[in-house]
């Protein structure tokens, strides 16, 4: 008997069919942004809407492995993963393609042809477009920083042309922790020449709002959320990932600094009320939404979440409480008003997890964590000015970006633990008829 006529063999042939489809599918989650429990729920709907009985999963960074079964047939495949992004179109894309694969008689053959459509034909905002968005997003985090009007112009042109290289460069395959330094130092260089010409007392401060554009805040929260589900050692590839980009960014801001000559202390930053913070809020929040492609009727519930988050931590801020308090209370009513949000009526569209993340931006303190990285490479030059201050200076704001950190993560994660919501659409003629069309 040939292995073509042979049964078990050919068992075996269809299980590695179904298994490395599987595995194509959760590849593509993790390269734009989904959580790892979102991934193994892909995977699995599509392993067994295709005809294997179970399905056991191990989801790393770099690689991806699979076993699957059906009767007394048993196959394991492994898998590379590419770079890590955000990707809310295709994402989205590929989670009704496994609800449709799961309740839908489709093959192996068609599967693959339609993930491979969504890969190639969803549409991406052009290049041009996110670099002026994101370089807007950076400006409106400098107003929430607290900078003048005069550095607001540099800023937004630093962030944008250092949105143009990072994306040049991660074309051309550069080391993405190489980008990062690149960039900071583009960016940071071109927001404070241009607000040292614009008179503005406030160059530090444009400095670091010029680079936050590289602040990885969705695998931050994607790590923390990752470690509270039972991933841990996913997430914790994903926070020293993140660790790392931010050491990079430091970098780049260092050399910025160095070659404009800028040092001493930081001016006063100016505060401002609930309305100018919820505005530039949702401003950050939907040029962000533009970066991680967000389609136009999602960026704008983005940018009214990240309005409200915003809102609800300025007045927590006033009421007296600590930062991190805020950012809890204001990340869980992100939280809740997304959970409310899948009340209305199906032509707002579904709004998924996400948003909320989207809406939290924000308040992410990529400021914080790179000042409190550079206040440690302060203490180890050869002669340190003033140790004891820098060394309270580092520890202030290290702790600072750690407690928010995880006071925005807790606040999401409680809320969504409490509300639940399928990751994943509802099978209905309408989604079949979506993902037919994304076809």
């Amino acid at each position: 008997m040939t292995d073509r006529n042979d049964p078990v063999v050919m068992r075996h042939r269809n299980l590695e069919k179904i298994a490395m489809t599987a595995l194509a599918v959760g590849r593509t989650l993790v390269e734009t942004g989904a959580k790892t429990d979102v991934v193994r729920q892909g995977m699995t709907m599509v392993a067994e809407g295709l005809g294997a009985d179970q399905i056991h999963a191990r989801i790393g960074f770099a690689s991806l492995s699979l076993t699957v079964t059906s009767g007394d047939n048993t196959i394991t495949r492994m898998r590379t993963v590419g770079a890590h992004g955000v990707n809310l179109r295709l994402n989205h894309g590929v989670r009704r393609l496994c609800t449709r694969v799961k309740h839908h008689d489709m093959t192996v053959a068609s599967t693959i042809e339609a993930l491979t459509h969504l890969i190639t034909k969803t549409p991406r905002h052009p290049w041009y477009l996110v670099a002026l968005a994101v370089g807007l997003a950076c400006a409106s985090f400098g107003r929430l920083l607290g900078i003048d009007w005069s550095a607001f112009m540099p800023v937004l042109i630093g962030g944008a042309l250092g949105q143009a290289v990072r994306h040049f460069l991660l074309k051309a395959h550069t080391n993405p922790f190489v980008v990062a330094a690149i960039v900071a130092c583009v960016a940071a260089t071109t927001a404070g020449f241009g607000s040292e010409l614009a008179a503005s007392p406030m160059l530090q401060t444009a400095m670091f709002s010029s680079v936050l554009l590289l602040v990885p805040g969705v695998p931050v929260l994607n790590a923390q959320t990752d470690i509270m589900e039972g991933y841990p050692t996913m997430g914790s590839a994903r926070a020293m990932t993140v660790l790392m980009i931010l050491v990079f960014i430091t970098v780049g801001v260092w050399a910025a600094q160095m070659a404009l000559g800028v040092g001493g202390p930081k001016a006063a930053p100016i505060v401002h009320g609930v309305l100018h913070q919820a505005f530039f809020g949702a401003t950050a929040a939907f040029g962000f939404g533009i970066l991680f492609n967000f389609g136009w009727r999602t960026l704008f519930w983005a940018a009214l979440a990240g309005g409200l988050a915003l809102s609800v931590r300025t007045v927590g801020l006033e009421l007296g409480w600590s930062l991190a308090a805020a950012s809890f209370m204001a990340a869980a009513a992100v939280g809740v008003a997304v959970r409310l949000l899948n009340l209305l009526p199906d032509r707002f569209g579904p709004a998924g997890n996400v948003l909320a993340v989207a809406g939290c931006i924000p308040m992410v303190p990529g400021s914080a964590a790179s000042q409190g990285i550079m206040g440690l490479m302060e203490l180890t030059a050869q002669a340190p000015i003033d140790a004891h201050a820098t060394l309270l200076f580092t520890v202030e704001y290290t702790l600072r970006a750690i407690f928010t950190m995880g006071a925005i993560g807790a606040g999401l994660t409680i809320v969504t633990s409490v509300l639940r919501r399928p990751d994943f659409p509802a099978w209905s003629e309408k989604v079949g008829l979506r993902a037919q069309r994304e076809e």
